[in-house]
């Protein structure tokens, strides 16, 4: 799959989602919540750092966990997210997994109860469509006509 073929794809998931024209991160978040019947927990994972992941989605039984390395903006800590997110929204197939790295990274946590997705590459088609749709709501995000507490690159302010 090339580029232009993700953005149609990502274009007919965002137009199928139906976001306002005042959407936040929160907004998104809150709307996958009530669509998969499951709280979304955001955390930072130290133990990214370094690897070749930044990001991963950890489909647990009872909730989905989005993990993301340290970042050094708000706006790349939002793209991790809105990545992860985008796999959400476009339901892709979970069998190709990190469990193992899961493992390794969060020994507490029970892998036979636990599909996890990772973001490291955009070589195949799921990670090229669900960084498409990411770039989108991005894009969305930015041009939102709420302001959000913690506006990336205080894009606004700069630009008005």
């Amino acid at each position: 799959m090339n580029y232009r073929d993700a953005r149609k794809i990502a274009r007919k998931a965002e137009k199928s989602f139906g976001l306002p024209g005042d959407a936040t991160l929160q907004f998104i978040q809150n709307k996958l919540e009530a669509q998969r019947g499951r709280k979304i927990q955001i955390d930072e994972l130290p133990g990214l750092a370094g690897t070749e992941l930044c990001g991963i989605w950890l489909v647990c039984t009872d909730r989905d966990i989005v993990l993301h390395a340290p970042v050094k903006s708000a706006w790349h800590r939002q793209q991790i997210i809105l990545h992860e997110f985008s796999h959400m929204i476009l339901s892709h197939d979970l069998q190709r997994t990190h469990e193992e790295l899961a493992a390794a990274l969060l020994p507490d946590i029970d892998v036979d109860i636990v599909r996890a997705l990772g973001r490291s590459s955009y070589t195949d088609d799921a990670e090229l469509t669900a960084e498409a749709l990411a770039d989108q709501l991005a894009t969305r995000l930015i041009n939102s006509e709420t302001e959000p507490t913690t506006e990336p690159l205080a894009f606004r302010r700069v630009f008005g």
